[in-house]
């Protein structure tokens, strides 16, 4: 057994001493006393706190929004890292997972149709393109074989039937004038001098018609044709423009509702994947080694370990798995008593249930800053959560046990003290009754200093071998000055109601004392 320990069961059991002995001579008229010594004893913070691993894994609910636990395993079990420890109920889930794989077999089949669709849109744009193309080229084509071909053969054509016609004219009126001789001669007939007569008429009208025809064709026909040759290919270039156009614009549109079909399908399997994995995340699985304990509902009060068929919430921790390889005592220490204590002071630590045994360990970790945890029973109070971490033991240590922690603030040596039962606190000054009665007693103001639970230091006022009264009666107890008053001899001072401090008062006082001068 350490130091600290050995210090802690001596001070146990002086004080026990002192408390049995203290009360027992309360019961007679006897006056106990006590002859100021100096003595070395241990200033102590005890504060009980409640054992926790060092590292512990939480077992938290991964199922979105809010179930019901419908198993868990045993608390105190010792599972192995991917054992299942507890179970959520998955019906609702099973029922969105049905509804959502109907969802994503019509959105694949909408994908596939979209798919099928656009392939028949390029191909269709591909063949309106081409014949848009071939369109364009057969107009060319049209406009060449009529500029060099059509034209010229229709322009020669009628050139050549205006020049046969003037000639065939030619020969009309040779015909006639050598009729009109005969015929003046008697050699001719009337109906043959006609007749030659009606040839050369109808040669001129000939001749006439092939001029207005070659003129016709020359400023109208040709022009006409030629131009709506040219507005066919024109036509023809603008109609493959606005074919291009329209393919690429049914191709984007179609692109684009074929990405959305399956963007929807891809959604929708997103969700359906989410809704498995969430049925997975039904059943709880081990993430570590360690020994399950039930996590605390912190919306219970009182507040009570998670069971089967309570309500829980996403990322809730409803087990805790602790490492029991190493220990610590969380404790809570008021803001009065902050000073006393530091990093790397030893304690001595005794469990619940494990009589006879303490266990030693370092106060490893302070709270930089104060909280007040159940605050709405006293606003005012404001503590500070310090872990003690345990050397190494062979005894099997479980989480959730109470301990208490006696943190060796400070050793005395060699000083004089008294026992506390043997100082009065008015304000702030502090008093002894030196004397071997009541009835000699004077009330000494007296300095302290470090305080244990059963000794305070004497600094001045007192000398080695003075005596002191243990036990008092409420008429010595009236007659100690108020704090306002700046006598520093006490004989003959009056006593105030006011001031008036009883045995049980002065116990609380001792526990002032403590706070106030342990730290000296």
């Amino acid at each position: 057994m350490g130091t600290v320990a050995a210090s802690i069961l001596g001070v146990a059991v002086v004080g026990s001493g002192i408390y049995f002995y203290s009360a027992k001579e309360q019961t007679k008229s006897a006056v106990e006393t006590h002859q100021v010594e100096r003595r070395t004893f241990a200033v102590m913070l005890n504060e009980k706190g409640e054992l926790e691993a060092k590292d512990t894994v939480n077992v938290k609910v991964e199922v979105e929004g809010r179930s019901t636990i419908v198993w868990m395993i045993d608390e105190g079990t010792a599972v192995k890292k991917g054992d299942l420890v507890a179970r959520i109920a998955s019906n609702e889930i099973d029922e969105k997972i049905r509804a959502e794989e109907i969802k994503v077999q019509n959105a694949k089949a909408s994908a596939e149709a979209a798919d099928q669709q656009f392939e028949i849109m390029l191909d269709q744009n591909a063949s309106d393109i081409r014949k848009a193309e071939l369109a364009l080229t057969n107009a060319g084509i049209e406009l060449r074989k009529y500029l060099e071909g059509d034209s010229v053969q229709m322009f020669a054509k009628k050139e050549n039937t205006l020049r046969t016609s003037k000639i065939k004219l030619e020969q009309a009126e040779d015909v006639l004038k050598d009729s009109h001789a005969l015929r003046e001669k008697g050699h001719l007939s009337k109906r043959d001098y006609e007749r030659d007569v009606l040839a050369q008429i109808e040669a001129k009208d000939a001749v006439d018609a092939a001029d207005i025809d070659l003129r016709t064709f020359k400023t109208y026909t040709d022009p006409k044709d030629r131009t709506q040759k040219e507005s066919d290919v024109s036509e023809a270039q603008k109609d493959l423009v606005r074919t291009k156009k329209k393919a690429v614009a049914t191709e984007a549109k179609d692109r684009a509702q074929t990405a959305a079909k399956h963007s929807e399908h891809e959604l929708m399997q997103e969700r359906l994947t989410k809704l498995l994995e969430q049925r997975d995340k039904t059943e709880l699985r081990a993430p570590a080694d360690g020994m399950v304990v039930y996590d605390v509902n912190p919306r219970n009060w009182p507040r009570r370990a998670i069971s089967e068929g309570e309500e829980v919430y996403e990322r809730q921790s409803i087990i805790k798995l602790p490492n029991p390889s190493v220990m610590l005592v969380k404790v809570r220490i008021h803001e009065s008593k902050t000073g006393l204590i530091a990093l790397g002071q030893r304690v001595a630590i005794e469990v619940e249930g494990i009589p006879d045994i303490v266990f030693e360990g370092t106060v490893t970790k302070i709270a930089p800053l104060a909280d007040s945890q159940g605050g709405w029973l006293n606003p005012d109070m404001k503590e500070y959560a310090t872990e003690i971490e345990l050397d190494s033991t062979d005894h099997e240590l479980k989480p959730g046990v109470t301990a208490r922690a006696n943190i060796l603030v400070n050793d005395v040596v060699d000083v004089l003290a008294v026992p506390i039962q043997a100082i009065y606190g008015v304000g702030e000054k502090h008093f002894a009754f030196v004397g071997r009665s009541r009835t000699d007693a004077k009330a000494v103001e007296v300095e302290v200093g470090a305080t244990s639970d059963t000794y305070v230091e004497v600094r001045s006022g007192l000398s080695e071998g003075d005596t002191v009264l243990l036990t008092v009666d409420e008429i010595l107890v009236a007659a100690l000055p108020s704090d306002d008053e700046k006598s520093n001899g006490f004989e003959g001072s009056k006593p105030h109601a006011a001031k008036k401090q009883t045995v049980d008062t002065k116990k609380d006082d001792s526990k002032k004392l403590s706070k106030q001068h342990a730290s000296g």
